[in-house]
């Protein structure tokens, strides 16, 4: 499983800094929903959401940032 965060108005997936794939099989993987949610926070990504692709599947399950309980401690 792979964790991605992609971009709600268009469905591309983070790749890198600046860059966007349509492909979430290029998209970074950030291993772990937390990694993910500091990202989003750190550069204060807007109009994203987290995702997992799963290597047997062709689709992508979406998970709302709202819906994801973690309460980081920093």
């Amino acid at each position: 499983m792979k964790t991605l965060l992609r971009k709600i108005s268009t469905g591309h997936f983070f790749k890198g800094p600046d860059q966007w794939t349509q492909d979430p099989t290029d998209a970074m993987n950030f291993r772990m929903i937390d990694r993910a949610l500091d990202f989003v926070d750190r550069w204060h990504l807007m109009d994203v959401e987290v995702v997992f692709a799963f290597a047997d599947e062709d689709q992508v399950t979406t998970v709302p940032r709202e819906k994801i309980a973690l309460d980081f401690e920093k």
